[in-house]
């Protein structure tokens, strides 16, 4: 058993608290978790007094991610630009060679396929 510390009982409170002012708790719901936040012991506890809850995540922490992924999309788009002009020199110099696009494909995607997992974490998900 995980015992639960006062920083866990505080987060789970505001993450109750979030979920009131976004109107998925009544009032009565909010006191009897929070009664059961407040005296929780363990992690479990915490754990099922936000059941049936959406996770969310606290503001700095969203915008420092959505902070980044500008940043890495800018940094992205240099780095596609760059590799279209090497592709464009390679292929007037060399000729446009099978193994040479497949390298380029590769080295594009790589990059392109970890800021698409990123922009899915920054992303608002739509409800289902």
């Amino acid at each position: 058993m995980v015992l639960a510390g006062d920083r866990d009982r505080d987060q789970a409170v505001a993450a109750l608290r979030e979920n009131f002012l976004r109107g998925r708790l009544t009032l009565d719901e909010l006191s009897a978790r929070t009664d059961v936040v407040l005296r929780a012991r363990s992690l479990k506890e915490l754990r099922g007094a936000l059941a049936g809850l959406p996770r969310t995540m606290p503001f700095a922490h969203t915008a420092v991610r959505g902070g980044l992924a500008v940043l890495l999309t800018g940094v992205w788009l240099l780095f596609s630009f760059s590799l279209l002009v090497v592709l464009g020199l390679v292929a007037l110099i060399h000729g446009a060679s099978a193994p040479a696009l497949i390298a380029f494909v590769l080295v594009w995607l790589v990059p392109t396929y970890l800021l698409a997992r990123l922009w899915r974490g920054v992303l608002p998900r739509s409800p289902s």
